[in-house]
């Protein structure tokens, strides 16, 4: 029988905090008829006891799944295994230390079936992080919203409920930039919202400054053509610029005769063009060395072991199979 939901967890160096999530697990699941809930679980490269622990509990439940990665991949690449390994017609997302409540679960099927959409976001009305987060979380955001992509709320979100048809969307991209607030965000999509109070944690969060950056631009380069032409844009409005102050100095040479331009005049000016020029390459050298990456055809990522899974594949086979490319199905 297909599972009605499959909730999927990405999980790295998880060990104390899977337990209570485990024992969460339990109890939502005891509560609904027996079959009907699938839960996939990812070991993203973890190096603590993070694995013996899916192990135990998956070996020791119906219904279970886990994987394990080979070397830490990113929350959203684990996501995206977790998708491909699902079998339910609904999936949702759960993090391992439930900032995200499992409660929320309910409410977003409930707007699912009410509202007829193919996705339904959980978005923080409220959240206890430190101002930190919370300024590069909205930061973050408010990029999106400006290079275009404005189907998410500035207020952002981390869990979602998709239909089968949108995970199915997602599966056929194989390509590493691509993110799953980025795809939320452009694609075509009916979308609704459920808020909530985000649960406060003691833990000090692993999403790095770096890692930050590197999903920032992964998703407004992947989703948007707006930062290149901003660049051409300036470009543009450079040489328009420059045309014009040279149309200056000529009238004023026909005018008053000899003129010449003073020192901090040339430098601003050679500044600011030089300044042009180091922006423009470094953004071009960002898009080739996407082309680059995505030409190696590499995969995801591979993985190292799996429980629960009614057929074994060798796991050669199973990390090269999601090196391809599928063609994405339209939603028309």
């Amino acid at each position: 029988m297909t599972p009605t939901l499959s909730i999927v967890v990405a999980c790295y160096n998880e060990e104390l905090e899977l337990p209570r999530c485990i024992a969460a697990l339990d109890r939502y699941i005891g509560s609904k008829p027996r079959g009907s809930i699938e839960v996939v679980l990812v070991d993203d490269g973890s190096t603590d006891g993070t694995w013996s622990v899916l192990d135990r509990a998956v070996r020791s439940r119906e219904g279970w799944r886990a994987i394990q990665l080979i070397s830490n991949r990113g929350s959203h690449i684990a996501l995206r295994c977790a998708y491909r390994h699902a079998t339910g017609a609904r999936l949702v997302n759960l993090p391992a230390d439930l900032q995200e409540p499992i409660e929320n679960i309910d409410r977003l099927q409930a707007a699912l079936d009410g509202e007829g959409a193919d996705a339904v976001l959980a978005i923080r009305r409220s959240r206890n992080d430190g101002w930190w987060i919370r300024t590069t979380s909205r930061a973050y955001n408010a990029v999106m919203h400006l290079v275009g992509l404005r189907n998410l709320p500035l207020e952002g979100t981390s869990q979602f409920l998709l239909s089968r048809r949108v995970v199915e969307q997602i599966n056929a991209h194989g390509d590493h930039g691509f993110t799953l607030e980025g795809f939320l965000a452009s694609a075509p999509l009916k979308l609704s919202i459920v808020w909530y109070d985000r649960v406060a944690t003691d833990r000090i969060s692993r999403w790095t400054i770096k890692a930050q950056i590197q999903h920032a631009l992964n998703t407004v380069l992947s989703f948007s053509n707006v930062p290149i032409r901003a660049l051409s844009l300036a470009g543009v409005t450079a040489a328009v610029a420059g045309l014009g102050y040279a149309v200056v100095v000529a009238i004023r040479f026909l005018l008053y005769g000899t003129y010449m331009m003073g020192w901090p005049s040339l430098m601003t000016v050679m500044l600011v063009i030089g300044g042009l020029n180091l922006l423009a390459l470094g953004l071009i050298g960002e898009y080739v060395w996407r082309i680059l990456d995505e030409s190696r055809r590499r995969p995801l990522y591979q993985i190292d072991n799996r429980v629960g899974f009614e057929s074994e594949m060798p796991l050669e086979h199973i990390s090269a199979s999601f090196a391809r490319r599928d063609t994405p199905r339209s939603f028309d």
